[in-house]
């Protein structure tokens, strides 16, 4: 389902409050996520440049791949594994640098090209609905800090990689949530948890809530020179498959998005 109504560019970047105002939209009426499509949707720099300078207003722009400067390309690679970044299947619900104890506030996904083979919709789930219907049981299980996951290597501006984490905050605090669908078939093999962990109730524990975070999925379909913004400490994110033969199309054919951080203090 697409719930997501595009706002103009225009209601935000011809005013030198501009910034301020955007933040006060995602923080706000956007629910800690906004839809911006800029008024010409080929000028994909300028585009860009405007987009840093909005969200420079929800904190610290980053670059966690110094190679890359601010912007990452999500390129499209038929050679990829089909569940990862650069892959041409579904990207399971997840947030990025699950195990870093600075673990980006916002990210921001630009559209230089849609898949024009139709497929490829960004999702969004809302982790802490999914919480609120977790029961008490299940929610004292995800706040054990027995988890581990596979770190990303040379980032920079995301702190250390943690040895353990809990999926959830501990009560009362508004940190984020640790969530990765992709872990659950390492859970249920009693892989990437603290040795001596219960490892059936931890993956069952941990099943039913990305089933309920699973259950929140909603999806937009990026077009050329649309951005997308969102907390990941309240979504996770994902992507839906590339439309068929995606090795018929030449690379600079296929979908192809920027992707930028933002960070924050918890």
């Amino acid at each position: 389902m697409n719930d997501f109504a595009p706002l103009p560019s225009r209601d935000l970047t011809h005013s030198a409050a501009a910034p301020r105002d955007f933040a006060d939209l995602v923080r706000g009426a956007g629910n800690d996520r906004a839809l911006i499509a800029f008024e010409d949707p080929e000028a994909h720099a300028r585009n860009m440049e405007l987009s840093l300078s909005l969200l420079s207003a929800l904190g610290p722009v980053l670059a966690v791949y110094p190679q890359d400067g601010c912007w990452s390309a999500l390129s499209v690679r038929t050679d990829a594994d089909p569940g990862r970044t650069h892959g041409v299947g579904e990207n399971r619900l997840h947030v990025d640098l699950v195990d870093r104890t600075l673990m980006p506030r916002y990210i921001a996904l630009y559209c230089v090209r849609a898949d024009p083979r139709d497929g490829g919709a960004s999702a969004l789930a809302n982790l802490r609905e999914a919480i609120e219907d977790l029961t008490d049981t299940d929610r004292a299980v995800l706040e054990e800090p027995v988890f581990s996951y596979f770190t990303d290597q040379g980032v920079h501006g995301v702190g250390s990689s943690l040895d353990t984490f809990a999926v959830l905050p501990p009560p009362g605090e508004r940190g984020p949530v640790r969530f990765t669908a992709k872990i659950l078939p390492h859970l249920e093999k009693g892989e990437l948890l603290t040795a001596g962990t219960d490892t059936r109730r931890v993956a069952d524990a941990f099943g039913r809530f990305a089933a309920l975070v699973e259950r929140r999925r909603t999806t937009v379909r990026l077009l050329p020179g649309q951005l997308l913004v969102f907390d990941q400490h309240r979504y996770a994110h994902g992507r839906m498959p590339l439309g068929p033969d995606q090795a018929v199309l030449a690379p600079d054919e296929r979908r192809l998005l920027q992707q930028t951080y933002v960070g924050g203090v918890l």
